[in-house]
């Protein structure tokens, strides 16, 4: 979680305003940042000591330049970097969830059908990263963070860098005991095999809340890694194997990202939108309240969305409250133009019945008629239920008329605003959750429209674009930026 910088730390890097330290790695300081336009970063600042060595930046650079062609869905993209800064420092996207080994601490180790869904996500990270001709060289529960969409892999892109060098005293290494491979221990080639074997040691704490070598101290771990088996007779029996294939002590006996894939696939891991358990995604909630929270996002003005009260660093899309965004269906343009209507059709038609009892003017009739049927569908437009929608740090709250719902971000699997004659903002449960939504909203394409845009044309297209945005910082990983 989110500490106070301290009187030594930097209150700017590059572009990017400091906020809040998040802790501390083998590369130097990590600080939660944000741009000017007001997104949240994680900015790595390297320590002094690294600096002084002779080829420490040229190091960094290739690093970093290999590290940004990293794709895929589950890995923090590097976003930024200096490396001629005085520190140099890189920007990675800051991802709003708790990481593996906080979520096992403080939810329990992970049922079989999730934890193969986090193999898959981690087979599919590394599969990225070692296509750049990149090795991690320090995956474990600390560097995996979880969304609701799966697993994320951070700190990639720099552990070779810092390897390199000459970190503090003879004796010293990079990584984490107990899930380092034996050669990174016994100083032989590190290569991607190194990184599955810590996928299958972070496998095991995943589904037993202690890693295949147990505890002890750095000796006691780094001896066991060598010379001992695993132990795994605690992980469920589909991740076991996994397990056991990729801690073989040959590192060409393990498996490659891609083979490890073709295994889950066969074993049917998990491919439902839910798949973390509940006190995971309270933990998610949680994280995604404190960012907010972190960011200082002020207070909003009922319905509106606006600058933060730093009209300098925050964006004009961001809605200026941390409590909720809030919308309404407007029925006085509605019912305005319905009374213009009506008196265009008589004024035009010349008064109509009551001023000409025994006919209308030439072409009255047909001015007449199709006039007053547009102002009686205005009318009866108008007439309909109100609706409400507030985008909050909990959830969507919607009403139509006195009928009302919530849901909150961890059973919404999707949101997305769409356009067109029906302008609406669309949800998607999860499998499995219950309906919460009054009746009489309208299905679409297995989700529901839980909030009608209407009005002018001017005043949709505003309104699609401030939805677009409450949706998109409240809860940036259910939504849907499809027109």
């Amino acid at each position: 979680m989110v500490q106070e910088l301290r009187a030594d730390d930097p209150r700017r890097v590059g572009d990017y305003t400091l906020l809040h330290r998040l802790g501390q790695g083998g590369m130097g300081s990590v600080y939660l940042g944000r741009t000017r336009a007001g997104r949240p970063v994680a900015v790595k600042v390297a320590r002094a000591e690294l600096v002084a060595e002779p080829d420490f930046r040229e190091r960094f650079r290739r690093e970093i330049g290999m590290a940004r062609q990293v794709g895929g869905f589950w890995t923090g993209a590097v976003v930024d970097a200096d490396p001629e800064a005085e520190r140099p420092w890189l920007a990675t996207e800051y991802i709003s969830g708790p990481s593996l080994q906080q979520a096992v601490v403080e939810a329990g180790a992970l049922a079989e059908p999730a934890a193969l869904r986090l193999a898959a996500g981690l087979a599919e990270a590394l599969a990225a990263i070692h296509k750049t001709g990149l090795v991690h060289r320090d995956l474990k529960p600390s560097n995996v963070l979880l969304d609701r969409d799966g697993p994320r892999v951070i700190d990639f892109g720099i552990a070779h860098a810092v390897q390199a060098t000459a970190l503090t005293s003879p004796g010293d290494f990079f990584g984490t005991p107990g899930f380092l491979s034996p050669e990174q221990i016994s100083g032989a080639q590190v290569g991607p095999a190194s990184d599955i074997f810590a996928l299958g040691a972070v496998l095991v704490f995943a589904t037993t809340a202690t890693g295949p070598f147990g505890e002890g101290d750095v000796a006691t771990l780094l001896y066991r890694t060598v010379h001992s088996e695993p132990d795994i007779s605690g992980v469920p029996d589909a991740a076991r194997k996994i397990a056991a294939m990729c801690l073989q002590r040959d590192p060409r006996r393990r498996p490659s990202p891609q083979e490890l894939l073709d295994h889950l696939t066969g074993h049917g891991s998990s491919t439902s939108a839910r798949w973390l358990p509940q006190p995971v995604h309270t933990l998610i909630d949680q994280h995604q309240t404190a960012l907010r929270t972190a960011l200082d996002v002020p207070t909003v003005a009922d319905g509106q969305l606006g600058r933060t009260h730093d009209e300098q660093t925050a964006p004009a899309t961001e809605p200026a409250s941390q409590e909720a965004a809030r919308f309404r269906t407007s029925r006085t343009q509605t019912l305005l133009w319905a009374c213009v209507t009506t008196l265009v059709a008589f004024t035009i038609s010349g008064g109509g019945y009551l001023l000409f009892p025994f006919g209308f003017p030439t072409g009255g009739i047909y001015t007449f008629t199709p006039l007053m049927i547009i102002a009686a569908l205005l009318f009866g437009a108008a007439a309909r239920p109100r609706h409400t929608l507030d985008v909050a740090a909990d959830g969507l709250r919607f009403s139509r008329g006195r009928q009302s719902g919530f849901s909150s971000w961890s059973t919404i699997a999707r949101t997305r605003v769409i356009g067109g004659a029906r302008a609406s903002v669309v949800v998607w449960l999860t499998p499995g959750t219950a309906q919460p939504h009054p009746s009489g909203y309208r299905p679409y394409h297995g989700g529901l429209r839980i909030y009608p845009i209407r009005g002018s044309f001017r005043r949709r297209r505003r309104e699609a674009r401030e939805l677009r945005a409450a949706l998109a910082w409240y809860s940036p990983h259910t939504y849907d930026s499809s027109p």
